[in-house]
């Protein structure tokens, strides 16, 4: 189980540089506005935050929050959260990019920092996940359980989006084009979400499933 934190600092730190080189931080001295909007920065700082309270909470020996923090449903939910990210993105914006050639705000901000946050990151936390994560009595109430993300996001954009005022410097409502409401319309919006909920319940059934398997 000590393996576990310590891969924390590595998770943690490619996080932050992913995101840092997406916030246009070094080249301006200052956050580009709207960047939290997206679910692929508030992903990573998801990640970022719980790697970091890990190894803290390991390095402290607290061992009022450690368990918590490294508790199986914990892990799984980081684990779907940041997952999902990486898989929307390659197989749903990247197309959609190059199909009608218009660029999202947080997939142009630079190579380095694109390939931290929607590859190297996920895939770290996945093989975390996977080879030192403890995953004892993980079922599918956990996979339920966590279903709260996604909604989460839908609420927090639909809110958003109510003010009016666009994301940062573009004239985007919505941070992405599946869950545009006014475009899509009710029908297909309702879609749009019963397939993102499905999809978040599915990798965390997979999830699931590896835990009874994996040592």
């Amino acid at each position: 189980m000590t393996a576990y934190p310590l891969s924390a600092p590595v998770i943690a730190l490619a996080g932050t540089a992913g995101l840092v080189l997406q916030s246009g931080l070094p080249q301006t001295g200052k956050i580009r506005p709207g960047m939290f909007c997206f679910y692929t920065s508030q992903s990573n700082l998801l990640v970022v935050v719980y790697e970091f309270a890990l190894f803290t909470a390991w390095l402290l020996r607290a061992d009022a929050v450690f368990p918590l923090l490294a508790a199986p449903g914990t892990a799984l939910a980081v684990t779907v959260c940041i997952w999902v990210t990486h898989l929307i993105y390659h197989f749903a914006l990247l197309p959609y990019v190059r199909r009608t050639g218009r660029s999202f705000v947080d997939s142009s901000q630079g190579r380095i920092g694109n390939i931290l946050v929607h590859y190297v990151t996920p895939l770290l936390t996945v093989l975390q996940w996977l080879l030192l994560a403890d995953k004892t009595g993980l079922g599918v109430r956990h996979a339920l359980y966590w279903l709260v993300i996604p909604l989460y996001y839908l609420i927090y954009i639909l809110l958003r989006a109510r003010t009016g005022k666009p994301i940062g410097n573009t004239d985007l409502l919505y941070p992405y084009f599946f869950l545009d409401y006014p475009s899509l319309g009710r029908k297909k919006f309702c879609l749009n979400v019963a397939i993102l909920l499905v999809t978040f319940f599915t990798l965390a059934m997979i999830l699931v499933g590896l835990s009874k398997i994996l040592p």
